[in-house]
């Protein structure tokens, strides 16, 4: 579903439209390509623009991950059809369908004056060498459980403590060919280092905050942990992977706000 609509179909004009994609599934992936080869025009990450743009045929877009893409509609004459695929990754159940997004129809002639700019913005990198750490977290699957470093979660247990300010290096591994991870890492964004040791793809190299650790994969990362102390969360976005129990904690600083100091309040029920 796209948008709360089944397989839907978008009518667009002979012009550039800018997307921002979510993964909301629950424990889907995806592998995003055109039906015409055709490349994305990749400009953003979770935490906005990326430095510069660079264009894809396809990329991968684990649960809760954000991408913002622009697709040049202006080469392509009235009355053609884009379908943005699913080209499938390990691990997914797949059925009738789950191998097409949605449909573009090109309905309509507009005038396009826009340019995409070749700088987006400036982002600051982080030095491996400022980092005063580097911490391991291994993702697995133990005894019916989905265990990080073979634990569960534990809201009285503290996994890392950074100071306010320190600059640490993660390595997110997944051992495993049975799973993949989507990492997500609350309160700060961090850069992408490296994969299995190789540079990271093209269209993951601006500030993130969730990290797909696919099937034998070691991502490390690196981030500055600020602007707050307390505890804050890390998980596997895999909901089904989450529930059971695969979460941890880490805190910054001493003495921040927990979120377990303040007692949950019920929601407004919605209207009738």
């Amino acid at each position: 579903m796209v948008n709360g609509a089944p397989w839907p179909r978008m009518e667009v004009g002979t012009c550039k439209y800018r997307f921002r994609v979510l993964n909301g599934s629950i424990s889907r992936s995806y592998n995003l390509a055109l039906s015409n080869g055709d490349d994305f025009i990749m400009i953003g990450t979770d935490a906005g623009l990326m430095s510069a743009p660079v264009k894809v045929k396809n990329f991968r877009l684990g649960m809760a991950e954000r991408y913002e893409f622009i697709i040049d509609f202006s080469k392509y004459p009235v009355g053609s059809q884009v379908v943005l695929r699913n080209l499938g990754l390990p691990n997914n159940r797949n059925y009738d369908g789950t191998n097409q997004i949605m449909r573009f129809d090109v309905v309509r002639r507009e005038p396009d004056n826009s340019s995409i700019p070749s700088r987006l913005r400036t982002i600051q990198p982080i030095p491996e060498s400022s980092a005063v750490r580097t911490r391991e977290f291994r993702y697995q699957r133990s005894n019916g459980l989905w265990v990080i470093n073979g634990k569960v979660w534990d809201n009285m247990r503290i996994d890392a403590n950074p100071r306010l300010g320190d600059v640490e290096i993660w390595k997110l591994s997944n051992p495993s060919g049975a799973a993949f991870h989507p990492i997500h890492m609350h309160l700060i964004d961090c850069l992408m280092l490296d994969r299995n040791g190789k540079p990271p793809f093209p269209y993951e190299r601006g500030l993130k905050d969730v990290f797909y650790v696919g099937e034998n994969e070691t991502v490390r990362v690196i981030g500055k942990f600020g602007a707050n102390t307390g505890k804050y969360m890390s998980h596997c976005h895999n909901a089904v992977h989450e529930d059971h129990d695969m979460m941890n904690q880490f805190e910054v600083g001493r003495g921040g706000r927990s979120p377990l100091a303040v007692a949950a309040k019920p929601l407004p029920a919605p209207p009738l």
